[in-house]
């Protein structure tokens, strides 16, 4: 708990999360993990990926150097099948690129890096002891010269700071370069309390001509931390004319082997009612169909959870069944989206973002 990165905006300096003393120096570190890892992983009944993060910390921050834990549960992971994915914004993931390879040669691995811009004294002042813009950057390439899929969470974005058009398209520009897999923007959100009153303060003392905009855009003061809708509206318009079509999603083809069929199948009717929507396209009867589905499916994982005999693939091959003696339309009614699910299911057929169609 706590991090030594000590970015001035983090969410996990908010009273919420309980994180006591000094956020950047007073670091907690829970010397088990790998013992309790390894201690769980042989007990799981069905395939899915797992995730290395903390809100209110980062698994590659000064102190994994000394303790070298996320190195530990690398070298238990690459023993498995899973597909693991980390997210940090410290380029000392590189030395671990060994452990993380195999991994990825096995059930697949993708390294989510946290960068906002590509101005360097911006992050020396909102992320004083994270890496470098030019090392995380190195990283990143480093990671997709080995073959592994790179997501970038470009969040969040500052107001005033880094979510200009200029800021943003520099950025875009150069993460298109190095062919990242998908890149997640967010605006800051500052909870009412020790988060909203640090980060303002650094702004009062470093930018402050910015000191009356963000007082307005973060006026309301609600417990998410959110800003206003209006600045919200805003910064959505900018998104529209920078993104174009780049994915912001984790892309079909990145998670479709590493969980079971029936999350996958979950996962992309999600994807696709918020790809549709951001296209004007009407969703009204795919998002009937999708509160059927996953009403069916919640059904099946209570029942395959209750009975620890049933075998971890029972819900996948109940799915397949159904789709295969075209049965499943009986619960959705719903002709072409049926004939879709079985293309994706029983085809295994890919669904690109961009095209927004099926693919082998």
């Amino acid at each position: 708990m706590g991090c030594s990165h000590a970015c001035t905006y983090c969410d996990g300096r908010a009273e919420k999360y309980f994180v006591e003393g000094n956020f950047s120096q007073d670091i907690r570190v829970r010397t088990n993990i790998p013992k309790l890892l390894e201690m769980e992983l042989p007990k799981l009944r069905e395939i899915a990926p797992i995730h290395l993060s903390s809100g209110i910390s980062d698994i590659y921050q000064e102190q994994e150097k000394k303790y070298k834990l996320t190195r530990a549960c690398s070298e238990i992971l690459h023993e498995y099948d899973f597909h693991i994915s980390l997210i940090t914004k410290s380029s000392l993931v590189l030395r671990d690129i060994d452990n993380w390879t195999k991994v990825n040669k096995k059930g697949g691995f993708t390294l989510q890096m946290t960068l906002t811009t590509l101005d360097d004294n911006v992050r020396k002042i909102m992320e004083p002891c994270a890496s470098s813009v030019n090392e995380r950057l190195e990283t990143i390439k480093a990671y997709k010269d080995a073959g592994c899929s790179v997501g970038i969470f470009m969040m969040p974005l500052l107001p005033g700071i880094s979510d200009g058009k200029k800021s943003i398209e520099d950025l875009l520009e150069k993460l298109t370069e190095l062919n990242v897999d998908y890149i997640t923007p967010g605006a800051l959100t500052l909870r009412p309390g020790r988060q909203k009153d640090f980060y303002l303060s650094k702004i009062s003392e470093c930018y402050p001509h910015l000191i009356d905009d963000y007082n307005n855009i973060y006026r309301e003061n609600r417990a998410s931390g959110s800003p206003s809708s209006l600045y919200l509206k805003k910064l959505g318009r900018i998104m529209d004319r920078t993104f174009n079509n780049l994915v912001t999603l984790p892309p079909h083809y990145y998670y479709r082997n590493s969980m079971p069929l029936y999350c996958e199948l979950i996962i992309l009717l999600e994807h696709m009612i918020q790809l549709y929507r951001y296209r004007d396209i009407n969703v009204t009867s795919l998002e009937t169909a999708y509160k059927k589905i996953k009403t069916f499916l919640s059904d099946e994982k209570r029942n395959f959870n209750r009975k620890r005999t049933l075998p971890g693939n029972y819900i996948d091959e109940n799915l397949k069944f159904l789709l295969s003696t075209k049965a499943f339309n009986n619960i959705i009614n719903n002709d072409k989206l049926t004939n879709f699910i079985e293309k994706v299911i029983l085809d295994r057929k890919i669904f690109n973002y961009k095209t927004l169609k099926l693919e082998d």
